[in-house]
């Protein structure tokens, strides 16, 4: 429960903190000006990285005295942002922003423990601390820059970072490591809260100051899963995990070298710019990268216990794969061919039938069986839920009285804020898992579960393709949100890999999107959706509980 509620806590306090921090964007002067290699034409705050720190740090705080590597992720993460923010204010050259990574690598080595001490042959075999101590210094200063130059275009890092984790969190899940996978997360949970403002078109940057956090604590936390003595993952796993940065840094870098250039200037040499200049937009840019970082994750977790020669041969074969057709097609001038450059027209359906003297559009109906189905699953839950616990009772009070709140200040207001969507949200999750860990009951709960939920998903399909412009599009974000329901439930003997948690997983995906279909079609009457989820919320936690 915890864990949850560290995601659940890191994704609200960053989805709140950033429209606030927007507005304080301009007097601090953190924006990003348009310009040179940069792929968007107006300023943009670069406040997102400060808010997911914020949310992080928060996560990682609560949960009781924390160990040594996490007190020194701590102040690391704090050191980092700091820097970062300095940056993204001041535009620092690269030996003050190279100073504030090594303050952070030493920290982490020195008082954190935090060590590439062995590699994994046939067994074990330990470094003498003269190539242990500046190996893993190495790695955490590049793996650090190697999430800051991937954050090239709009939901690209964040993404990236997001799948880097997962399955990071997987590993550690499955393999015992409670530490690892909660701290995982907890960044997941912010990243996800950051996510819905930085697809494209972004509204808000992460900045520096949230992607060299991000590269940071990916590298730190995955270095701390494969040198745990107490398990058998390879050490090499770090190369797939954090693959598709490493390969683009490396590529990059090499590339640069052999051209008699400096590895460190900038340039458009990098995978996300080929993928442009072949012709492909952004979001498919974004999304074939999603894609190949999926395919590595899925790769580090069949060779997880594999000797490091195997995991790095596997690894240098991805990256050739990757690396070698990109240039071949930039140096024969393919670019690809799109049918259309439009994106697919929205479905308008005309269709009316006469319901009790009321006229009700397809659109409206929609409406109306997401609102009747939510309203029964609601229902379900508080009758034959799982009793909830003190803290789950505390956290469903807690929520109800966001909403409440909310409710009071903006009355006014012609649409859900984001308070409410964040209430909404936590209340969803909440409500799957106390679902999933009831006992059986009467009425065949299993088998309304599967009706109500095909009613759901036919309901969500037509409201969403009926808004039109009004709602969201098929974005990037929904592709990697669809990618890990598939993949992550999928994978064998892991902790993950059982038949109630994949069904609760697309279950609360499900949920998600008809919340955010049902308030923006409702538009002015979203007060209706925040009531009923304070009603519900309240009928949690005044529960008898456990």
């Amino acid at each position: 429960m915890q864990t949850l509620l560290g995601f659940m806590l890191a994704m609200s306090v960053t989805m709140v903190l950033i429209p606030v921090l927007m507005r304080w964007a301009v007097p601090l002067q953190i924006m990003d000006i348009p310009g040179g290699r940069k792929a968007h034409g107006s300023p943009v705050p670069r406040v997102g990285g400060i808010a997911m720190v914020g949310g992080v740090l928060l996560a990682w705080t609560i949960r009781g005295a924390p160990s040594r590597p996490m007190q020194a992720l701590i102040v690391c993460a704090a050191v980092l942002l700091i820097f970062g923010v300095w940056d993204d204010r001041k535009a620092l050259a690269a030996g003050p922003k190279f100073a504030g990574q090594a303050i952070a690598a030493l920290i982490a080595i020195l008082w954190g423990t935090i060590e590439i001490g062995s590699v994994t042959l046939d067994e074990r075999v330990p470094l003498p601390a003269w190539l242990s101590l500046p190996l893993t210094f190495f790695f955490l200063v590049g793996g650090t820059n190697a999430f800051n130059l991937a954050d090239g275009l709009d939901g690209l890092a964040g993404g990236m970072s997001t799948l880097c984790l997962c399955g990071t969190a997987l590993l550690a899940f499955t393999d015992g490591n409670v530490t690892v996978g909660s701290a995982a997360i907890a960044v997941i949970g912010a990243l996800i809260g950051f996510l819905r403002f930085n697809t494209h078109p972004a509204r808000v940057f992460m900045g520096d100051g949230g992607s060299q956090v991000l590269g940071f604590a990916a590298t730190a936390l995955v270095v701390l899963l494969t040198q745990d003595p107490h398990t058998a993952l390879s050490t090499a796993l770090p190369l797939l995990l954090l693959g598709m940065p490493i390969i683009d840094t490396l590529m990059v870098m090499i590339e640069r070298v052999l051209a008699g250039q400096s590895p460190f200037r900038a340039d458009r040499r990098h995978i996300h710019h080929r993928l442009l200049t072949l012709g492909f937009t952004h979001r498919e840019a974004v999304s074939i990268l999603y894609l190949l970082q999926g395919g590595l994750l899925t790769a580090a977790w069949f060779l997880r216990y594999s000797p490091d020669t195997t995991v790095a041969l596997a690894f240098l074969a991805f990256a050739l794969l990757i690396v070698v057709p990109l240039r071949i097609l930039q140096r024969l001038g393919v670019r690809v061919r799109r049918a259309r450059n439009e994106p697919v027209a929205a479905l308008r359906v005309a269709g009316r039938v006469s319901l009790w003297r009321r006229e009700v559009t397809l659109e409206s109906g929609a409406r109306m069986v997401l609102g009747a189905t939510l309203t029964v699953f609601a229902a379900r839950v508080l009758l034959w839920g799982a009793p909830p616990s003190a803290d789950e009772r505390l956290l469903a009070l807690s929520l109800a009285l966001l909403l409440c709140a909310s409710l009071f200040l903006r009355w006014r207001r012609s649409d859900a804020g984001w308070a409410d969507k964040v209430a909404l949200y936590s209340g969803a999750a909440l409500a799957i898992f106390l679902s999933k860990s009831a006992f059986p009951g009467p009425m065949h709960l299993g088998l309304t579960e599967c009706v109500l939920f095909a009613l759901l998903a036919v309901a969500v399909v037509v409201c969403i393709r009926s808004l039109g412009e009004r709602t969201f599009s098929v974005t990037p974000l929904d592709l990697l949100v669809l990618l890990l329901v598939v993949t992550i439930p999928n994978l064998p003997d892991s902790v993950a890999s059982v038949r109630s948690l994949g069904l609760a997983v697309a279950e609360l995906v499900l949920l998600f999107y008809a919340i955010e279909a049902l308030s923006i079609a409702a538009r002015s009457h979203w007060r209706w959706l925040s009531a009923a989820g304070a009603v519900f919320l309240l009928g949690l936690a005044l529960r008898p509980g456990l």
